[in-house]
Protein backbone atom coordinates (compact mmCIF):
# COMPACT_ATOMS: atom_id res chain seq x y z
CA UNK A 1 0.00 0.00 0.00
CA UNK A 2 1.62 3.29 -1.20
CA UNK A 3 0.97 5.93 1.49
CA UNK A 4 3.03 8.67 0.09
CA UNK A 5 0.36 11.09 -1.39
CA UNK A 6 -2.50 11.47 1.01
CA UNK A 7 -6.24 11.96 -0.47
CA UNK A 8 -7.70 15.16 0.50
CA UNK A 9 -10.00 15.37 2.70
CA UNK A 10 -13.91 15.85 1.56
CA UNK A 11 -15.06 18.98 2.12
CA UNK A 12 -16.32 19.35 5.80
CA UNK A 13 -17.91 22.54 7.76
CA UNK A 14 -15.73 24.75 9.40
CA UNK A 15 -14.88 24.23 13.41
CA UNK A 16 -16.15 26.96 16.15
CA UNK A 17 -13.60 25.40 18.14
CA UNK A 18 -10.42 26.53 16.96
CA UNK A 19 -9.06 28.46 19.95
CA UNK A 20 -5.46 26.52 20.11
CA UNK A 21 -2.40 27.26 22.76
CA UNK A 22 1.05 28.61 21.22
CA UNK A 23 2.34 25.08 20.22
CA UNK A 24 5.20 26.27 22.21
CA UNK A 25 2.93 25.93 25.43
CA UNK A 26 2.25 22.37 24.96
CA UNK A 27 5.03 20.58 23.34
CA UNK A 28 4.44 17.69 21.69
CA UNK A 29 0.48 18.17 22.44
CA UNK A 30 -0.44 19.59 19.13
CA UNK A 31 3.21 18.27 16.71
CA UNK A 32 0.57 15.00 15.81
CA UNK A 33 -2.34 13.02 16.57
CA UNK A 34 -2.88 9.35 17.37
CA UNK A 35 -5.08 6.07 18.53
CA UNK A 36 -3.42 5.83 21.65
CA UNK A 37 -3.61 9.63 22.16
CA UNK A 38 -6.82 10.24 21.92
CA UNK A 39 -7.48 6.90 23.44
CA UNK A 40 -5.77 8.00 26.75
CA UNK A 41 -7.50 10.85 26.24
CA UNK A 42 -11.07 9.10 26.25
CA UNK A 43 -9.46 7.18 29.45
CA UNK A 44 -9.22 10.11 31.59
CA UNK A 45 -7.57 13.83 30.54
CA UNK A 46 -5.49 13.35 33.98
CA UNK A 47 -3.96 10.31 33.21
CA UNK A 48 -3.25 12.01 29.43
CA UNK A 49 -1.46 14.87 31.60
CA UNK A 50 0.59 12.99 33.24
CA UNK A 51 1.59 10.78 30.05
CA UNK A 52 2.00 13.07 27.18
CA UNK A 53 2.65 16.34 29.33
CA UNK A 54 4.18 15.76 32.75
CA UNK A 55 5.95 12.53 30.81
CA UNK A 56 6.45 10.58 33.76
CA UNK A 57 7.88 7.57 33.11
CA UNK A 58 6.34 3.99 34.55
CA UNK A 59 6.77 0.39 34.60
CA UNK A 60 5.86 -1.84 31.44
CA UNK A 61 3.34 -3.73 33.06
CA UNK A 62 3.98 -7.73 32.07
CA UNK A 63 0.36 -7.65 30.19
CA UNK A 64 2.03 -5.06 27.83
CA UNK A 65 5.71 -6.45 27.52
CA UNK A 66 3.73 -10.22 26.23
CA UNK A 67 2.01 -8.23 24.01
CA UNK A 68 4.51 -6.24 22.50
CA UNK A 69 6.81 -9.40 21.77
CA UNK A 70 3.84 -11.64 20.10
CA UNK A 71 3.45 -8.54 17.92
CA UNK A 72 7.13 -8.10 16.97
CA UNK A 73 6.91 -12.18 15.93
CA UNK A 74 3.78 -11.83 14.00
CA UNK A 75 5.14 -8.77 12.45
CA UNK A 76 8.36 -11.15 11.13
CA UNK A 77 5.42 -13.89 10.18
CA UNK A 78 3.95 -10.98 8.28
CA UNK A 79 7.12 -9.79 6.53
CA UNK A 80 8.46 -13.49 5.63
CA UNK A 81 4.51 -13.86 3.74
CA UNK A 82 5.07 -10.37 2.00
CA UNK A 83 8.85 -11.84 0.48
CA UNK A 84 7.04 -15.01 -0.43
CA UNK A 85 9.23 -16.88 2.30
CA UNK A 86 8.69 -20.54 2.93
CA UNK A 87 7.29 -20.80 6.60
CA UNK A 88 9.70 -22.06 9.26
CA UNK A 89 8.67 -22.16 12.83
CA UNK A 90 12.38 -22.45 14.02
CA UNK A 91 13.18 -18.99 12.49
CA UNK A 92 9.99 -18.05 13.96
CA UNK A 93 11.13 -19.42 17.96
CA UNK A 94 14.49 -17.82 17.17
CA UNK A 95 13.72 -14.32 16.14
CA UNK A 96 10.88 -14.48 19.15
CA UNK A 97 13.68 -15.64 21.40
CA UNK A 98 15.85 -13.41 20.30
CA UNK A 99 13.00 -10.17 20.75
CA UNK A 100 12.32 -11.54 24.00
CA UNK A 101 15.69 -10.56 25.15
CA UNK A 102 16.40 -7.10 23.37
CA UNK A 103 12.66 -6.31 25.12
CA UNK A 104 14.25 -7.17 28.79
CA UNK A 105 17.26 -4.85 28.17
CA UNK A 106 15.03 -2.17 27.09
CA UNK A 107 12.25 -2.33 28.79
CA UNK A 108 11.52 -2.64 33.03
CA UNK A 109 8.84 -4.93 33.37
CA UNK A 110 8.18 -5.36 37.20
CA UNK A 111 7.82 -9.28 37.04
CA UNK A 112 6.33 -9.99 41.04
CA UNK A 113 8.33 -13.26 41.69
CA UNK A 114 11.27 -15.49 40.64
CA UNK A 115 9.85 -17.04 37.60
CA UNK A 116 7.19 -15.20 36.89
CA UNK A 117 9.43 -13.93 33.34
CA UNK A 118 9.69 -17.99 32.17
CA UNK A 119 6.33 -18.38 32.49
CA UNK A 120 5.19 -15.39 30.65
CA UNK A 121 7.93 -16.20 27.97
CA UNK A 122 6.11 -19.64 27.35
CA UNK A 123 2.86 -18.45 27.70
CA UNK A 124 3.54 -15.92 24.71
CA UNK A 125 4.90 -19.13 22.77
CA UNK A 126 2.30 -20.99 23.18
CA UNK A 127 -0.16 -18.41 21.92
CA UNK A 128 2.41 -17.83 18.92
CA UNK A 129 2.59 -21.90 18.09
CA UNK A 130 -1.71 -21.52 18.48
CA UNK A 131 -2.10 -18.41 16.24
CA UNK A 132 0.41 -20.34 13.20
CA UNK A 133 -1.32 -23.41 13.30
CA UNK A 134 -5.05 -22.00 13.62
CA UNK A 135 -4.05 -18.11 11.70
CA UNK A 136 -6.90 -16.91 9.47
CA UNK A 137 -4.91 -15.28 7.14
CA UNK A 138 -3.03 -18.19 4.83
CA UNK A 139 0.15 -18.10 4.93
CA UNK A 140 0.26 -18.05 0.50
CA UNK A 141 -1.97 -15.13 0.91
CA UNK A 142 0.24 -11.28 -0.01
CA UNK A 143 -0.33 -8.74 1.79
CA UNK A 144 -1.01 -5.41 0.68
CA UNK A 145 0.65 -3.81 3.40
CA UNK A 146 2.59 -4.82 6.75
CA UNK A 147 3.09 -3.03 9.53
CA UNK A 148 2.41 0.31 7.14
CA UNK A 149 2.95 3.81 8.79
CA UNK A 150 0.14 6.07 7.46
CA UNK A 151 0.80 9.84 7.67
CA UNK A 152 -2.11 12.27 6.45
CA UNK A 153 -2.82 15.98 7.32
CA UNK A 154 -6.40 16.88 8.80
CA UNK A 155 -7.04 19.80 7.21
CA UNK A 156 -9.97 20.76 8.85
CA UNK A 157 -8.35 20.54 12.21
CA UNK A 158 -4.97 21.73 11.42
CA UNK A 159 -3.11 18.75 12.71
CA UNK A 160 -1.81 15.51 11.55
CA UNK A 161 -2.68 12.19 12.12
CA UNK A 162 -0.01 9.48 12.08
CA UNK A 163 -1.02 5.31 12.92
CA UNK A 164 0.91 1.91 12.27
CA UNK A 165 -1.33 -0.50 10.53
CA UNK A 166 -0.23 -3.99 11.30
CA UNK A 167 -1.64 -5.69 8.57
CA UNK A 168 -3.46 -5.10 5.64
CA UNK A 169 -4.82 -8.19 3.61
CA UNK A 170 -5.60 -8.68 -0.19
CA UNK A 171 -8.46 -6.30 -1.11
CA UNK A 172 -8.10 -3.46 1.48
CA UNK A 173 -9.10 -5.40 5.14
CA UNK A 174 -7.11 -3.70 8.26
CA UNK A 175 -6.09 -6.66 10.87
CA UNK A 176 -4.95 -5.68 14.33
CA UNK A 177 -4.06 -8.02 16.18
CA UNK A 178 -4.97 -8.23 20.56
CA UNK A 179 -3.63 -10.10 23.62
CA UNK A 180 -5.98 -10.83 25.87
CA UNK A 181 -6.30 -12.54 29.18
CA UNK A 182 -10.07 -14.08 28.53
CA UNK A 183 -12.35 -14.45 25.83
CA UNK A 184 -13.93 -11.10 24.79
CA UNK A 185 -17.67 -10.53 25.28
CA UNK A 186 -19.64 -11.07 22.77
CA UNK A 187 -19.60 -7.55 20.55
CA UNK A 188 -17.09 -6.20 22.68
CA UNK A 189 -14.80 -5.01 20.35
CA UNK A 190 -16.38 -2.34 18.42
CA UNK A 191 -16.74 -0.29 21.01
CA UNK A 192 -13.70 -0.43 22.84
CA UNK A 193 -11.69 -0.53 19.36
CA UNK A 194 -14.01 2.27 17.69
CA UNK A 195 -11.35 4.99 18.16
CA UNK A 196 -8.10 3.51 16.63
CA UNK A 197 -10.60 1.80 14.20
CA UNK A 198 -11.74 4.74 13.30
CA UNK A 199 -7.89 6.37 13.25
CA UNK A 200 -6.97 3.41 10.87
CA UNK A 201 -10.03 3.91 8.50
CA UNK A 202 -9.26 7.57 7.84
CA UNK A 203 -5.37 7.16 7.56
CA UNK A 204 -6.56 4.66 5.00
CA UNK A 205 -8.73 6.27 2.83
CA UNK A 206 -6.29 9.08 3.04
CA UNK A 207 -4.00 7.22 1.78
CA UNK A 208 -5.42 4.85 -1.05
CA UNK A 209 -8.12 7.11 -1.92
CA UNK A 210 -10.19 4.07 -1.52
CA UNK A 211 -12.66 2.68 1.24
CA UNK A 212 -11.08 -0.20 3.91
CA UNK A 213 -13.55 -3.27 2.76
CA UNK A 214 -13.86 -3.83 6.82
CA UNK A 215 -11.80 -4.89 9.75
CA UNK A 216 -10.63 -8.07 11.74
CA UNK A 217 -9.62 -8.32 15.23
CA UNK A 218 -7.12 -11.21 16.00
CA UNK A 219 -7.37 -11.95 19.55
CA UNK A 220 -4.76 -14.36 21.16
CA UNK A 221 -5.99 -15.17 24.28
CA UNK A 222 -3.67 -16.61 26.92
CA UNK A 223 -6.25 -18.71 28.47
CA UNK A 224 -4.56 -22.50 29.66
CA UNK A 225 -5.12 -23.51 26.25
CA UNK A 226 -4.23 -20.85 23.86
CA UNK A 227 -7.57 -19.79 21.58
CA UNK A 228 -7.73 -17.76 18.56
CA UNK A 229 -10.66 -15.46 18.10
CA UNK A 230 -11.68 -13.45 15.30
CA UNK A 231 -14.08 -10.57 14.81
CA UNK A 232 -14.72 -8.80 11.64
CA UNK A 233 -16.48 -5.80 11.06
CA UNK A 234 -17.29 -3.74 8.46
CA UNK A 235 -16.06 -0.66 7.39
CA UNK A 236 -16.35 2.56 9.05
CA UNK A 237 -19.78 4.08 8.99
CA UNK A 238 -20.26 7.89 8.53
CA UNK A 239 -21.77 7.74 12.18
CA UNK A 240 -18.92 6.47 13.34
CA UNK A 241 -16.26 8.89 11.59
CA UNK A 242 -18.50 11.84 12.71
CA UNK A 243 -17.73 10.46 16.32
CA UNK A 244 -14.13 10.63 15.62
CA UNK A 245 -14.38 14.07 14.42
CA UNK A 246 -15.88 15.22 17.30
CA UNK A 247 -13.36 13.15 19.29
CA UNK A 248 -10.58 15.22 17.76
CA UNK A 249 -12.69 18.70 18.37
CA UNK A 250 -12.85 17.68 21.91
CA UNK A 251 -9.50 16.88 22.36
CA UNK A 252 -7.66 20.24 20.43
CA UNK A 253 -10.78 22.04 22.95
CA UNK A 254 -9.28 20.53 26.16
CA UNK A 255 -5.99 21.40 25.29
CA UNK A 256 -6.53 24.76 25.15
CA UNK A 257 -8.30 24.93 28.16
CA UNK A 258 -5.76 22.66 29.81
CA UNK A 259 -8.50 20.23 31.06
CA UNK A 260 -6.94 17.77 33.27
CA UNK A 261 -9.58 16.66 34.76
CA UNK A 262 -9.79 13.05 36.77
CA UNK A 263 -12.03 10.50 35.39
CA UNK A 264 -13.14 8.08 38.30
CA UNK A 265 -13.93 4.62 37.15
CA UNK A 266 -12.56 1.08 37.21
CA UNK A 267 -9.04 2.31 35.44
CA UNK A 268 -8.09 3.54 38.16
CA UNK A 269 -7.04 0.30 40.00
CA UNK A 270 -4.02 -0.42 38.01
CA UNK A 271 -3.29 3.33 36.42
CA UNK A 272 -0.15 3.75 37.17
CA UNK A 273 -0.48 7.53 38.49
CA UNK A 274 -2.39 7.01 41.22
CA UNK A 275 -0.14 8.32 43.39
CA UNK A 276 0.19 11.74 41.53
CA UNK A 277 -3.69 11.93 40.85
CA UNK A 278 -4.56 11.57 44.82
CA UNK A 279 -1.68 14.31 45.55
CA UNK A 280 -3.02 16.56 42.21
CA UNK A 281 -6.79 16.47 43.63
CA UNK A 282 -5.74 16.63 47.73
CA UNK A 283 -6.68 13.47 49.08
Amino acid sequence: MNAAQPVPPRQMAPSNLRVLPEPSSNPGLLDYLSASRLKCWQTCRRQFFFRYVERIATPTAPALFIGQQVHECLKSLNWARWKSEPFDADQRRAEFDESWKRGLESESAPWKKEGDEANAKAQAWAMLETYFAESPVPYSETPEGVEVEVDCHLDRFGIRLVGIIDLVRHGGKIVDYKTAARTPSSGSGPEQHATQLASYATLYRRATGQTESGFELHYLIKTKQPKILVSSLDPMSDRLEAEFFRLIEDYLEGIANKSWLTSPNQHCSWCPFTRECRKMSGL
